[in-house]
């Protein structure tokens, strides 16, 4: 559904934030780069299997498309349920086209909201997209600007009161499939989408990153890249991000980029995406092309840092991808791919003393996750089940594909802590509070035999002894 602006186009032409102490960083011959090695501390040290297994984890990997004020059932998305492909994140359109020349009515409001409320449960993510024109579904017009603002001021409470599950907004709203071509009232131009991404980033919650379709438009608002001193600052250049619906479709992707200016647009796209959310799907337009090959789309989703891709459309270049052999890797690697290198733990403590420990975290994926995540080691009483919790002052955003990061804690036992024997956990859980205790989602480490799914803790395979 990206082909449509292509044609209109044509037509006019290390290191890792710590707890305590330092890290230093050294290459190793043959380990694929920089990989830090852990300042000397006592203790046992621990080297961990990998895994190849695909498995689920929040805000990352192929997604599936619901429409949301249908009735679908979101907590079955993550079993497969649906097209048969467990997800963590649902592309969800939220059609707005009945109340194009009026207000959204409450009954309509509370009706999103049950739905979102049922995604919740569920334990996924979403990326929205509000639209009036949907072909097949709807007529073609979209609403004057007027009432988009007004619309965008009606869903701003709905907006805050579910940022712990959306992941992302698309600017959306104009034209078809709010994919922002082809507008009934011409708002398909500079003036008319600059003034709605800025009433989006005003009725957005500030943890809601938006996304834009089209490079052309991004460069327009922001002609200078997003840098790292910037990433991260909340700032409305630090909040916007890309989605492409036309991946591999073309040199310039069906209009993704402006026609003979892919590889600038292109150049400037690769500085930003390690920092804003990165999505889309396939398409058929141009189908077959060497570019949707395994070679072209393996480099460039990497590049890109690629971190949600529909796995249902376009399903003729997903199953290229199938018959190539790339496909289980793109699956594995979308988003961030957090593996556990080696630990150093100690095996004794001290009731009342201090703990010191490292850890050293690989990251195999496309990408770093864009929104903060909470880091905690845990001691976990093997008999009273009891959680001693201790955070990390480390950002997984920091955490850069292909690189190895390595952690220190230094932190104090509390004085009441009993005797006994403890095992060492890691919890990555989401940051929303209302989440923080749900499993599905928190962050699961690829490796054999640490995964807890009844708690979301990533086990060390170690037991430490208070004394």
């Amino acid at each position: 559904m990206g082909g449509f602006r292509q044609f209109v186009l044509l037509a006019w032409a290390g290191l890792a934030l710590l707890g305590c102490g330092e890290v230093s960083e050294t290459a190793v011959p043959g380990g694929g780069g920089s990989v830090p090695v852990l300042p000397p501390m006592s203790g046992r040290t621990i080297v961990y299997q990998g895994s190849d297994e695909d498995f689920l984890n929040p805000e990352r990997g192929f997604h599936v498309a619901f429409q949301l004020q249908e009735y679908n059932d979101y907590r079955l998305v993550r079993s497969g349920g649906w097209f048969g492909l467990p997800a963590s994140v649902v592309f969800a359109y939220v059609s707005l086209y009945e109340y194009r020349n009026s207000d959204i009515p409450q009954g309509y409001l509370e009706h999103l909201r049950n739905r979102l409320e049922n995604a919740r449960q569920g334990g996924v993510k979403l990326i929205l997209r509000h639209y009036y024109a949907f072909p097949g579904k709807t007529g073609s017009e979209d609403a004057p600007l007027h009432w988009m603002l007004r619309h965008i001021d009606q869903l701003r409470p709905i907006w805050h009161e579910y940022q712990d599950i959306i992941w992302a907004v698309q600017a959306g709203f104009i034209g078809l499939w709010g994919e922002w071509h082809t507008s009934s009232h011409g708002l398909d131009r500079p003036e008319s989408e600059d003034q709605l991404v800025r009433a989006l980033l005003r009725a957005l919650p500030q943890s809601i990153p938006l996304q834009l379709r089209y490079m052309e438009d991004i460069i327009r608002l922001f002609p200078e890249p997003l840098s790292p001193a910037q990433a991260f600052s909340g700032s409305d250049q630090a909040r916007v991000g890309h989605h492409n619906d036309c991946f591999l479709a073309g040199e310039n992707d069906a209009g993704t980029y402006t026609w003979n200016m892919w590889d600038v647009q292109k150049a400037y796209l690769e500085r930003i995406t390690r920092f804003v959310p990165v999505a889309g799907e396939t398409c058929e337009v141009n189908f077959n092309l060497p570019r949707q090959g395994c070679s072209v789309a393996l480099a460039e989703l990497r590049r890109f840092n690629w971190q949600v891709l529909s796995g249902t459309w376009y399903q003729g270049v997903l199953d290229r991808w199938k018959r190539e052999g790339c496909y289980p890797e793109i699956a594995r690697r979308l988003g961030y791919r957090f593996r556990l290198v080696r630990a150093v733990i100690p095996e004794q403590l001290s009731q009342g003393g201090s703990l010191k420990m490292g850890l050293e975290i690989a990251n195999d994926g496309f990408a770093n996750p864009v929104r903060p995540r909470p880091v905690h080691i845990l001691l976990r009483n093997r008999v009273t089940k009891q959680v001693y919790r201790f955070p990390l002052r480390a950002d997984p955003r920091t955490w850069e594909p292909g690189k190895t990061q390595a952690l220190v804690l230094e932190a104090g036992l509390p004085g009441e802590m009993p005797t006994g024997e403890y095992e060492v956990l890691l919890h990555l859980p989401d940051p929303a509070q209302n989440l923080q205790n749900r499993p599905e989602y928190a962050i699961r480490l690829a490796n054999t035999g640490v995964w807890e799914p009844s708690t979301g803790y990533n086990n060390l395979q170690h037991v430490v002894r208070v004394q």
